[in-house]
């Protein structure tokens, strides 16, 4: 199953539970019950869709190709959204993470870890 794309480019590598999306959840300002059992809330802005994605092991050809698809401060992903089933295409912030570089020498070069955030800032 693909969670996350760039283009024609699918993400893999995306470790267990390293893929969270809150999408178009309301906040929920404060909640109050009233005398005849009703629940009354209010809410306050609805958030737009938040994503991060972390992904693990990589050796540096892959981490590179990775780390290409998020050199733009605002770009155009396609996400898979665990509540409704669906893959959702959107244009997203992007915050990058610092590197997380594991190992390296002349020949290998292994990454552990890194976490992207993409924030929804727009439609596709």
């Amino acid at each position: 199953m693909v969670l996350l794309k760039h283009g024609d480019f699918e993400f893999q590598n995306i470790l267990s539970g390293g893929y969270k999306i809150l999408s178009n959840k309301p906040h929920v300002l404060s909640e109050m019950t009233m005398a005849n059992g009703t629940i009354k809330r209010n809410y306050g802005e609805m958030p737009k869709t938040t994503i991060k994605v972390k992904f693990g092991n990589l050796d540096r050809e892959t981490y590179r190709q990775y780390i290409s698809h998020f050199q733009l401060p605002e770009d155009t992903y396609t996400c898979f959204n665990t509540d409704t089933g669906e893959m959702l295409t959107k244009k997203f912030f992007v915050t990058r993470p610092e590197d997380n570089l594991e190992y390296a020498d002349d020949l290998e070069e292994t990454h552990k870890e890194f976490e992207i955030t993409l924030q929804q800032c727009g439609e596709a």
